[in-house]
């Protein structure tokens, strides 16, 4: 017989982590460039990052890009290519 349970789950698995990813996005923000986003104007897909905020912090977002992807690498393993 179908478990249905054991089907519902990989949908929760996938949820949980695409919040993690969020919040590490989010705290490796925190920590280089010194500003809170909230988790709600961050997505990610294939890899790459878009973040909907006003253009000031997404320019300050740009010039430290690489020491925020580093830095999520480094939390997550998982390789981030690009945030927009």
């Amino acid at each position: 017989m179908f478990d249905i349970g054991k089907y519902l789950e990989k949908f929760t698995k996938l949820s949980t982590s695409r919040s993690f990813l969020r919040e590490s996005v989010a705290s490796s923000i925190k920590e280089v460039c010194g500003f809170d986003i909230e988790l709600t104007k961050i997505d990610e897909k294939k890899g790459i990052v878009r973040i909907s905020e006003r253009p000031i912090i997404k320019s300050e977002i740009f010039l430290k890009k690489q020491k925020i992807l580093n830095s999520l690498e480094k939390k997550i393993g998982k390789k981030v290519f690009d945030i927009l």
